[in-house]
């Protein structure tokens, strides 16, 4: 805030940017402190959300103790032994722990939605044309009907009295047993791989603005990550996700004051390819698929079940405005010039460039290792190896970590085929295709006749689109 506000002096030459810029930023100061004060007044209770859908709590008087049902614990017990496993307590066991309000659940729907995806968007405007906005409306009402699949999914466990069932990857299992459970964590472990891959690309090529040489920050960078590769206990992830979404809301909001004091862009084309369209799916994809497998998980520590729909759809409203806004936005200052990732344009910015090189490149370094630790963690999680050691684990992390390094090294260059795919081939399949044939698999008759066709529909294009663009790409 500090170093925001220092920016404030060079504003004042224009008085319109100025006079819009002061109070947005104060609004994004203001919300930011009440979301820190919110995690300090819970400073007993640690609750993050992981992208598979698993809650890590824990007590102050016992920090290595599950105290809620299906979490995914990565904590270090008190026999030496790492666990990390869907636990099936499913008994909260100390009565001073506090469920969450519709507005912490909606910040946190917000907050797993809006990721590193959202800087993309613009490019998919470029390469997609206008036209791709009518698909990134279809991908929000998707993925909205699926997270209330997810929902319906859950609660029909639970008057079952099927008592260990609460995360993704347990919906998963419930509907189709282990080949479930196998086929989400490997499109899961997919979209956890490539997004640390670009998160990788994007710490390297901020630290080129700062003014490294590519290959200084490259080896810095890759040199400073590996301790944290070491760590595993990730305690404080969610005070890694608020950072991070701070970090998106200045993008968008630099983007916005870029408008109000830039020059006429080049316009981007009005003819199209299928292969643009269709990367423009994909890049759309990695913007808005990655919360859906954590909805669950929010769910059952609503304290008010019955507002989680209104919630829900608040929660959504917000996650449109701000895609629509990036979207159009990136388009209207930077048209055919956007680049893959927005922020590349941003960092060029003479009063803003350095703080967003700088925001961007914290946020990115701090979310690299938690992917890299839940990349591993999922194939333990599918096979029930509970008991694995902390040396064990240490060296699968290293080696997921050695592989993402590689892969950043050999797709350098293809930062656009490294989105496209994870969106496609993985985020599709979490977001969109599991959720909706789960539904259809438990629910059965009791999804409308209007949802078995439009999810039917769903599917299908989902498919075809993969078949399509892996038909052009290779």
């Amino acid at each position: 805030a500090m170093a925001a506000l220092a920016f404030l002096a060079s504003l004042c030459e224009t008085p319109l940017s100025s006079a819009l810029t002061i109070p947005v930023l104060l609004g994004l100061i203001a919300v930011f402190t009440a979301a820190t004060v919110q995690l300090e007044r819970n400073k007993e209770h640690t609750i993050d959300y992981h992208p598979i859908g698993g809650t890590t709590i824990a007590h102050a008087d016992d920090p290595l103790s599950p105290v809620v049902e299906d979490a995914v614990i990565i904590t270090k017990a008190k026999d030496g032994v790492i666990r990390a496993a869907f636990t099936e307590d499913i008994s909260a066991r100390h009565d001073n722990l506090r469920l969450q309000t519709g507005p912490e659940a909606a910040f946190n729907i917000v907050n797993m939605y809006v990721g590193v995806g959202l800087w993309s968007l613009p490019y998919a405007l470029v390469v997609g044309g206008w036209e791709s906005m009518l698909v990134l409306v279809m991908l929000l009402v998707l993925c909205y009907m699926s997270a209330g699949r997810l929902i319906a999914l859950y609660d029909q466990c639970r008057s079952e009295e099927q008592s260990e069932v609460g995360s993704y990857l347990h919906l998963a299992k419930e509907s189709f047993g282990k080949p479930g459970v196998v086929a989400a964590g490997v499109f899961l472990i997919g979209e956890f791989f490539g997004t640390a891959m670009v998160l990788v690309l994007t710490t390297w090529d901020v630290l080129t603005k700062l003014g490294f040489s590519y290959n200084t920050g490259a080896i810095l960078s890759t040199c400073l990550l590996a301790p944290f590769i070491w760590k595993d206990e990730w305690s404080n992830m969610a005070y890694i996700n608020a950072f991070a979404l701070a970090s998106t809301l200045l993008v968008v909001f630099v983007t916005f004051y870029v408008l109000l004091n830039g020059t006429q862009p080049p316009p981007i084309s009005e003819s199209v390819p299928v292969k643009g369209f269709v990367n423009a799916v994909g890049l759309q994809m990695v913007a808005l698929g990655s919360g859906t497998p954590a909805v669950p998980s929010i769910y059952q520590q609503v304290a008010n079940k019955s507002e989680f729909s209104l919630v829900m759809l608040r929660s959504f409203a917000v996650i449109a405005l701000v895609c629509a806004a990036m979207s159009i936005g990136g388009v209207l200052v930077y048209g055919a010039e956007a680049k893959v990732l927005v922020i590349d344009n941003l960092m060029e910015n003479s009063v803003w460039g350095g703080l967003v090189s700088l925001m961007v490149c914290a946020a990115s370094f701090a979310t690299t290792p938690p992917f890299i630790a839940m990349t591993t963690e999922i194939p333990l999680a599918i096979m029930a190896m509970e008991d694995v050691g902390s040396s064990t684990r240490r060296l699968m992390r290293y080696a997921v970590y050695a592989g993402t390094i590689i892969g950043c090294v050999v797709l350098m260059d293809y930062l656009d085929l490294i989105l496209e795919l994870t969106g496609l081939l993985c985020m599709s399949m979490t977001a969109i295709v599991l959720p909706i044939a789960m539904s259809f698999k438990v629910l059965g008759k009791e999804n409308s006749p209007l949802f078995l066709c439009a999810g039917t529909i769903a599917i299908f294009i989902s498919l075809s689109t993969t078949l399509i663009y892996m038909t052009l790409v290779f």
